[in-house]
């Protein structure tokens, strides 16, 4: 049986030198690399004047052990670069004489020598990969199996000692086994799974991987994502749901991760490539069958081959411990468990009456999308419709650590059966999470005062900016958005145009300017005189500005990120008058700038009032507002302002979790590296149709215009691309700018590189449409 014992050839590395220069005319330096079957050598060429170094791995494949393996390692790269080119895989480079590989002989035995692209990265197994990293596994893997539908060889049936469905035949092999309890646990189920193959041979089958296993997954230094999956001799036609399975058991048996940490694999998978339920309930037996292969497999080495057994030893160990764990578990747990991860859950909803919804709600409440959703539950950035079906969540920044995040979901549960009351006690966790809010600011801003929303926030700090200033003018952005209170709906110009004389805009800065850009004196001037002209306009209404009021991502204006010099210019105006400046970090806050923390430092502003609301406590009610105590104290001497519900224990909760979950899973970094792809493929694909222009904004608040030949026709193409995405796609944006045709993505923030992927595919195809209907 193939894999059952480790042969690779045995080659130095001066035969690999010269292997490579016959083959490929290369000049290279190499060091050996592990490897089951195969020797193989990592190269790295010699640098040249001009010429930088490029680096390769030549594998070396005894063709007579398995013939069919190297035709088919061609072929399945092949394939895959021609299915999806972006692939974390390895390319294939050809000989000089143009072929796939080369071929040799030595001692009578044929051999074949590939060359293949070396990725850059860090094996998974040397590291502690968070729940993120975990999901991003899964996504990749789902991506992999896709590009592979389609994909056949006849040596993807042979027989391979690691396909789980071999056990019933290793099993003869039990008696090698030590201690006797354990040898009766891999017994146990090697039964259990024989009594499942007909349902196993029932599923839908394909190519798969079929061996992501730790040291064959490469990860960027950060611990964010997938760089490379490598290895893909142990590659299978097997029923889909072993791919995962096989991923999630090899997390347990080389102790990379817990058993509680695989449902993120499994869940990033399921958004990828839909699973079934049926697949579902069989996963563990296929975990744990999979672990009996490798306690097998160990077994069989240590009586006739000692070395290969060495290579298996830690991971036999490992799997022995964590097959036990697994016996001794809840299975049905688990199973709901892994329902829940993979969406296939038999929860049906059912659907809701719109005319029940006009009647009791009024025909003018608001909803997304011509085909109104009824979604049922979210998990990270996704939520599921009453029959099951995912809708990948591009929008959502109330979630803002993702959708029933496990830990913001536990510290409510938690607060709430212990007590929920308000600030007018004394209580632990409201000074706790004021300490750590306020530790994230500059030092003048340290004292808060709590509300129940980021309207609210807004509202009190209208009230604050007043008082401070002793004057009632106010300054916003055009087509600005603060909230839906009387006083901050005054700050809220839905057509560009303040209804309230006592509030006045102020033009967005240019939209081509980016952080990064030097403004020039003209630029500036521009900028200082519109808001010099903006305070005349309120003196001759008879008001000066209390406050200038900044969402500072400027999103609702159409998504601009300007250098700090825009906003200093602003400032800077507006101190000279008289009025405060107001940071609304509602919907920028909190990491989502991926370069800052808070939106305000992106912008190189120097607030008075900060403002915060949804995203602080993942959706539970919550608003604070941020300033100096001195101004917090005399607007309480004044005012004697009180919140019920602002700042009760749960609300504290929650928002402490959302700090600690954003700290743990590393979501600013990864806002900032994701929102770089996502920037860079959006600009990819706005470069292949008519009807899209420019990417705004940075980190994970993106816009992308959708243009048209007239602002009508702009409008109805980006409201068609929404609806299409929504119901062809299932993924949810929305849209943003005083002319309703930018894209707004918003996505939560574990948003990865894998959902990028998805998105961006979506829009191509949307905007295809768009360019071909010429509509």
């Amino acid at each position: 049986m193939l894999a059952l014992r480790t042969s690779p050839p045995s080659f130095g590395i001066a035969e690999g030198e010269r292997i490579v220069r016959d083959f490929y005319g290369l000049a290279a330096s190499i060091t050996p690399l592990p490897g089951e079957r195969d020797c193989n050598f990592r190269l790295r060429t010699a640098d040249a004047p001009g010429v930088e170094s490029r680096e390769f791995v030549l594998k070396i494949l005894d063709v007579a052990a398995d013939v069919g393996s190297t035709e088919c390692l061609i072929a399945v790269l092949d394939h895959l670069a021609e299915q999806d080119p972006a692939l974390p895989v390895p390319r294939l480079f050809p000989t000089q004489q143009g072929d796939a590989i080369g071929r040799f002989s030595r001692d009578g035995i044929d051999y074949a020598a590939c060359l293949v692209s070396f990725l850059p990265g860090q094996l998974l197994a040397d590291s502690a990969p968070s729940g993120a990293l975990l999901h991003h596994v899964g996504v990749t893997l789902a991506r992999i199996d896709r590009a592979l539908q389609g994909f056949f060889h006849p040596s993807l049936t042979r027989r391979l000692a690691w396909d789980v469905r071999r056990l019933p035949e290793l099993a003869e092999f039990s008696s090698y086994i030590d201690p006797p309890a354990l040898r009766s646990a891999v017994e146990k189920v090697a039964t259990a799974l024989r009594a499942c193959l007909p349902r196993l041979r029932a599923l839908r089958s394909q190519a798969i991987h079929g061996d992501c296993h730790a040291a064959n997954l490469l990860v960027d230094a950060e611990g964010l994502s997938v760089r490379g999956i490598l290895d893909f001799g142990d590659m299978i036609h097997a029923p889909v749901i072993m791919e995962p399975a096989v991923a999630m058991s090899e997390l347990l048996t080389e102790a990379v991760a817990p058993l509680e940490s695989a449902s993120a694999l499994l869940q990033g998978y399921a958004e990828g490539q839909l699973l079934q339920s049926d697949e579902v309930e069989l996963l563990f037996d296929l975990i744990t069958a999979r672990h009996a292969v490798t306690v097998l497999v160990h077994a069989w080495r240590c009586r006739h081959d000692p070395q290969g057994a060495q290579v298996l030893a830690s991971a036999a160990s490992h799997s022995g411990r964590s097959l036990a764990h697994l016996l001794s578990a809840d299975r049905e747990a688990l199973t709901r468990t892994w329902h829940e991860a993979a969406g296939t859950s038999p929860r049906l909803a059912r659907p809701v009456d719109l005319a029940r919804r006009h009647r009791l709600m009024g025909a003018g409440a608001e909803l997304f999308y011509a085909k109104p959703l009824h979604l049922v539950r979210g998990a990270g950035v996704w939520m599921y419709d009453g029959q099951g079906q995912a809708y990948l969540d591009v929008y959502n920044n109330v979630p803002h650590v993702g959708h029933s995040h496990p830990a913001v979901v536990a510290a409510i549960q938690k607060q709430t059966a212990i007590l929920a009351t308000h600030t007018r006690y004394l209580h632990e966790n409201i000074l706790r999470y004021a300490e750590r809010l306020t530790a994230r600011l500059p030092a003048k801003l340290n004292a808060c005062l709590f509300v129940n929303s980021g309207s609210e926030a807004n509202d009190v700090a209208w009230r604050m900016a007043q008082l401070a200033s002793g004057h009632h003018g106010g300054l916003v952005m055009e087509n600005a958005y603060h909230g839906i209170t009387d006083a901050v709906a005054a700050l809220t110009p839905s057509t560009g145009t303040p209804r309230d004389p006592r509030v006045v805009t102020l033009a967005p800065p240019p939209s081509g300017l980016r952080v990064d850009h030097a403004m020039s004196r003209a630029d500036l001037d521009a900028a200082e005189i519109d808001t010099d002209r903006a305070v005349e306009r309120l003196s001759e209404r008879g008001f000066a500005p209390a406050a200038f009021y900044i969402d500072t991502a400027i999103t609702s204006s159409g998504i601009f990120d300007p250098p700090a010099t825009w906003a200093r210019a602003v400032s800077e105006r507006v101190r000279a008058a008289g009025g405060l400046i107001v940071a609304d970090e509602v919907q920028y806050g909190l990491g989502r700038p991926g370069s800052h923390f808070w939106g305000f430092e992106r912008r190189g502003l120097e607030p008075d009032i900060v403002t915060l609301g949804k995203p602080v406590a993942n959706g539970y009610p919550m608003g604070v507002v941020v300033a100096n105590r001195t101004l917090i104290e005399a607007f309480q001497a004044e005012f004697g302002f009180f919140s019920t519900f602002g700042g009760n224990p749960v609300a504290a909760a929650a928002g402490l979790a959302v700090l600690e979950v954003l700290d743990r899973e590393a979501l600013m970094a990864n806002a900032s590296a994701t929102g770089n792809y996502l920037r860079e493929m959006l600009e990819t694909v706005a470069a292949r149709h008519d009807c899209l222009g420019a990417v705004r904004g940075t980190g994970l608040l993106l816009g992308l215009d959708v243009l048209g030949l007239d602002a009508v026709a702009a409008k109805l193409r980006t409201k068609r691309i929404i609806n299409i995405l929504a119901s062809e796609f299932r993924i949810l944006i929305s849209y943003e700018g005083p002319h309703v045709n930018i894209l707004k993505l918003r996505p939560p923030m574990p948003f990865g590189r894998g959902h990028v992927d998805l998105l961006v595919q979506a829009i191509d195809a949307a905007a295809g449409a768009i360019d071909a209907g010429g509509n």
